[in-house]
């Protein structure tokens, strides 16, 4: 049981309803995680804004969703692994790649190294050596991209901290096991 209740659009404090409406709109419900969140309003919305922001991202996709993917499963987030793994098979993954990315591998260069950085920077909590650095420059990332990594690394900790906290209930359908 959520330790946290959610509120529907109705109930939720005013400064949280039309947020609560866009997110209605966009995936045709208000998934568990954002009708807990907009208990604050303040939380919401600056959760919506770096969401928004890292949609607009050069790594936006794919490898935004590898990095969600590895740093649920390094956190054990159920439900951030239930709803990446839609939104990365929605992004032109296969259910194969999602596993993979959770255990932190890739066929594909850019995302095996974006999987490295996230997991080091997890990990580490961002204070990475002089040559972890290079290695990340060296794989093909430049300077945004790297920031841009540790943006989607701190995004999915600040969500896969609140369901740990809450005790979201996931309204996705599961992540597969591994």
């Amino acid at each position: 049981m959520q330790r946290i209740p959610t509120v529907s659009i109705d109930s939720a404090p005013d400064a949280s309803k039309p947020v609560l409406e866009n997110i209605n709109k966009a995936f045709g419900k208000v998934p568990n995680i954002f009708a807990t969140i907009a208990n604050s309003p303040a939380t919401l919305k600056a959760l919506m804004g770096i969401f928004g922001a890292l949609d607009e991202g050069s790594l936006a996709g794919k490898v935004h969703e590898a990095v969600a993917l590895r740093i649920g499963q390094l956190n054990t987030c159920q439900y951030c692994m239930a709803a990446h793994t839609g939104k990365a098979k929605m992004a032109g993954a296969s259910e194969a790649e999602t596993i993979a990315w959770r255990k932190g591998d890739s066929d594909d260069p850019k995302i095996k190294a974006a999987l490295d950085l996230a997991a080091l920077l997890c990990d580490k909590r961002g204070k990475l050596s002089d040559a972890e650095l290079a290695a990340a420059r060296n794989a093909g990332f430049n300077d945004a991209e790297i920031l841009e990594v540790l943006a989607v690394v701190i995004c999915n900790i600040f969500t896969n901290s609140i369901n740990a906290l809450v005790q979201t209930e996931v309204d996705f359908p599961a992540a597969p096991a591994i």
